[in-house]
């Protein structure tokens, strides 16, 4: 969903095709507040005379703005402003493809900019960056000699319930009987995101340092050339972490990206140390609609306040029409119906939400790694 402001005639300044929405097309952050709140009045409270932007340059690479958010990504050309719609760009001269450069100007990025603010406070608000499960550790004490079969043997991990999450290797190891470096394969979806390299003790239980994180959907493979390892063949409950599915696979094929994995029931010499954390910024991004009385009344209730506080001194107040007694009363009430009060009330209902969308918890009492243990 969009987010943007209505056509109101109260500035000569022209919106872009990103920012100009009706209430069909997204949200609308100047219908429905506190009637202070206009294009014009923003664009007279924000900074503006400070900034400037750089001419295009051929032969530089320029990344879509609204994921980076970096000024380089907005550029100079031909006496206009042009913001950058796609990542890797070379070589496309602003203005010749309307799908890769937008006309703009300085007063649409600083009202993009003040969005983002505005955003992020909601992120904020909502503790959307959670630790679910903090280092726990997933392997055993491998006591028996095996030579692994085929090719390749991996552990999958994968998210349950939820594509919101970043899963965290912060420890890893590998229980091969050899003291030389062994590769360890990062595969997700076919295809081959990193090669990372272990050195295993000769069989011991020796844990190193990892930090790899990881999220996105579909199965990540963390896949060894088979080899032989120590292991107790304890049984793998795939299903223990009610957060995410984690179990090993024994894979057949020339490459780790391109081999065919079946499932195995037993540990194969791999342990981990996992966090995983609720990272549901993108849920948020895809789910606006949920979140649209938050977004308008935290939009309103942080315009007044920054109104009230004219910290970039650009604009008289009373010259506006804006009164102080009001900002002060509007920003400060939580007992009339204010801006204070609406965003209150707007941030325990979203709470609601996220916590009816989410569990609070991933795991259960149990910890560590649960075998079975069988006689051969």
């Amino acid at each position: 969903m969009k987010i943007g402001f209505a056509e109101e005639y109260t500035s000569n300044i022209e919106l872009d095709q990103e920012l100009k929405l009706n209430s069909k097309t997204g949200i609308v952050l100047n219908s429905g507040v506190h009637p202070y709140i206009t294009v014009d009045n923003l664009l007279h409270f924000l900074p503006f005379n400070e900034i400037d932007f750089k001419d295009y340059i051929e032969g530089a690479v320029y990344n879509k703005y609204s994921e980076t958010q970096d000024r380089k990504d907005v550029v100079k050309h031909n006496n206009s402003l042009y913001q950058c719609l796609k990542n890797e760009v070379l070589n496309i001269t602003p203005g010749s493809d309307s799908s890769t450069w937008m006309l703009t100007s300085k007063e649409n990025i600083i009202l993009k900019s003040w969005i983002e603010k505005v955003k992020d406070k909601v992120v904020s608000d909502l503790y959307l960056s959670r630790r679910l499960i903090n280092s726990q550790y997933i392997y055993e004490n491998g006591e028996s000699k095996y030579k692994l079969p085929n090719d390749y043997s991996a552990w999958v991990f994968e998210s349950k319930g939820s594509d919101y999450i970043t899963i965290t290797l912060n420890e890893i190891s590998l229980q091969a009987l050899t003291n030389s470096p062994v590769n360890l394969y990062v595969v997700n979806e076919g295809q081959l995101i990193n090669t990372l390299v272990l050195n295993p003790k000769n069989g011991k239980v020796s844990f190193e340092e990892l930090n790899y994180s990881f999220s996105g959907r579909g199965k990540w493979i963390f896949a060894i050339e088979s080899q032989e390892v120590m292991t107790n063949f304890g049984w793998v409950d795939e299903l223990k972490y009610d957060g995410f599915v984690c179990y090993p696979v024994t894979g057949i094929g020339n490459t780790p990206e391109s081999s065919r994995y079946n499932y195995q029931n037993f540990s194969n010499g791999l342990g981990f140390n996992v966090t995983v954390t609720l990272e549901s910024e993108n849920y948020l991004n895809y789910n606006l609609q949920n979140f649209v009385g938050l977004f308008k009344a935290t939009f309103e209730y942080m315009t007044l306040q920054m109104f009230l506080a004219n910290s970039h001194q650009r604009s008289n107040r009373t010259e506006n029409g804006i009164n102080k007694d009001m900002l002060m009363m509007e920003t400060k009430d939580l007992e009339a119906n204010t801006s204070a009060k609406r965003y209150f009330y707007e941030l325990r209902e979203a709470k609601k939400i996220i916590q009816k969308t989410f569990d609070t918890q991933l795991g259960d009492e149990d910890s560590g790694f649960e075998v079975e243990v069988t006689s051969v």
